[in-house]
């Protein structure tokens, strides 16, 4: 799909209102669907990247030396410090816990790092629930008011400036993940860690459609795909760009990042579970943990471990930032195409958006956030983006016809070869097949699977919350309509 898309783009130079208009103009509100997606992932997408920059503030003023420690005002007698664990493991192996200024035997269900502590009580600054509301956490909305600033300031003039930084941050995450990678895989614990990675799999977790569904919805944000955003991007290629050759290097450089970031990790966890005495699925369990938890425990015992926690962050607050910009870029150009006389006012229609959804995210910055936060998460775009992926395979094969796409990728590649490598190049028939039958099939049963999906539940405070009906009814209702 992140081929076809960018076949699409590139052939079309048009956003995905605009594309499928042309293409299909039944199917014009396919593009919107799209375009809606990006603003609602938009709403709450924007949390993550101002929590990344309060990391990143806090460790640049040096405040991540505060957050391995036990004896600040957001701690409580639960939080476990890695470095009390260590000595009391040395002074007495039989009461390796280090609890309230003394050792004992077990740990307490109630523990926590004090990174995940951090987390809690002064990022998210979480109530007791969704109901609880609206204190304003103050440091939250101050950084997300400078993200949606710069993302203003990058559609309007800063293009120029953002191509320069894309080369910094495109390189950065791999360096930085190559070395923690070498540091993770040296720690104490890191072989159960990796075990549990590679060696024990929970094969019967594979006959939860849960498991699908969270691999394709992760697929699908991280390719971009069904989202706009490639087709944007791609609009901007020349006609002659290799399309194939960009879909193959992004898709193999995610995989192995993927691979070795998941290294990384869970080595990390073993170093962490040895310590804490606890099992490893005890400890994370949510891919915010692993950013803000995790990845800066596993930094604590690396040389100099301010100025790695410092460059992490900066590389997550760079990619983070570039994907906000991406998704409003594609909700500008769809605006664009629409209307094409305000692309004489591109500044008001980038600035108007930016303070819309400045505006609608300041629900996320209140004590109640983290749970609106986990609400959007898992109903703002799960079942919408894959729906929208299956039937853009589906229309675009079937009715704006697979003849029509080969001709595209004719005039982009050339003829067909006759050799056997056409089976794995540009025209394969392996690519035919997966948009008119595969991608199509998996979408749907993801949808009807969906259905079925549990309701969401947060860990907190060591009792899990359940979100209340009105909640719910509120957020399943517009997921089927997107």
């Amino acid at each position: 799909m992140l081929y076809l898309e960018m076949i699409m783009g590139q052939c079309s130079n048009y956003g995905p209102t605009k594309l499928y208009a042309l293409c299909i103009p039944a199917l014009e509100g396919l593009g919107w669907a799209m375009t809606i997606i990006s603003f609602t992932v938009s709403v709450y997408y924007c949390v993550i990247v101002a929590w990344s920059f309060l990391y990143l503030f806090n460790s640049i003023v040096g405040g991540s030396s505060l957050w391995g420690k036990c004896d600040n005002a957001w701690n409580d007698i639960y939080c476990a410090e890695t470095a009390a664990m260590e000595e009391c493991t040395l002074e007495d192996p039989l009461n390796p816990i280090a609890f309230n200024r003394t050792c004992i035997p077990t740990p307490f269900e109630e523990m926590k790092t004090s990174y995940d502590q951090y987390f809690t009580n002064v990022i998210t600054k979480r109530s007791d629930g969704i109901e609880h509301c609206c204190e304003i956490n103050w440091p939250t909305l101050i950084a997300l008011t400078a993200i949606w600033l710069l993302v203003g300031l990058t559609l309007v003039k800063g293009y120029v400036y953002l191509g320069k930084i894309a080369y910094v941050a495109a390189v950065a995450p791999y360096v930085i993940i190559v070395i923690m990678f070498c540091r993770a895989i040296t720690l104490d614990g890191a072989i159960d860690g990796i075990s549990y990675y590679f060696a024990r799999p929970n094969i019967q977790m594979l006959l939860h459609h849960e498991t699908w569904s969270a691999a394709l919805i992760q697929v699908c944000f991280t390719l971009n795909i069904g989202y706009g955003g490639i087709i944007v991007i791609a609009s901007y290629n020349a006609k002659n760009n290799n399309c194939y050759k960009d879909a193959l290097t992004v898709t193999i450089a995610v995989t192995l990042i993927s691979i070795v970031g998941g290294v990384v990790v869970f080595a990390t966890l073993g170093h962490i579970s040895r310590h804490l005495h606890r099992p490893i699925d005890a400890i994370a369990s949510s891919g915010l943990s692993v950013v803000f938890v995790t990845y800066p425990e596993a930094m604590r015992v690396m040389p100099f471990p301010s100025i790695w926690i410092t460059f992490f962050f900066a590389m997550l607050s760079f990619l983070s930032l570039g994907s906000l910009v991406v998704f409003v870029e594609t909700i500008c150009t769809s605006i664009y195409d629409q209307w094409p006389n305000t692309r004489k006012r591109k500044w008001l229609v980038a600035v108007t958006c930016c303070v819309i959804l400045l505006i609608l995210g300041i629900i996320m910055t209140t004590e109640s956030g983290f749970f609106w936060f986990t609400l959007f998460d898992q109903f703002g775009a799960s079942t919408s983006v894959c729906l929208v992926v299956s039937i853009e395979a589906f229309m675009l094969m079937h009715v704006f016809g697979y003849s029509n796409i080969r001709q595209i990728t004719i005039e982009m590649f050339g003829e067909r070869p006759k050799s056997i490598l056409s089976m794995f190049g540009p025209h394969s028939r392996l690519w035919e097949c997966c948009w008119k039958f595969f991608i199509p099939a998996v979408g749907l049963v993801h949808v009807l699977f969906t259905m079925m999906q549990s309701e969401p539940i947060v860990k907190h405070h060591s009792r899990l919350y359940k979100f209340p009906h009105w909640a719910l009814v509120c957020f399943n209702a517009p997921k089927l309509f997107h």
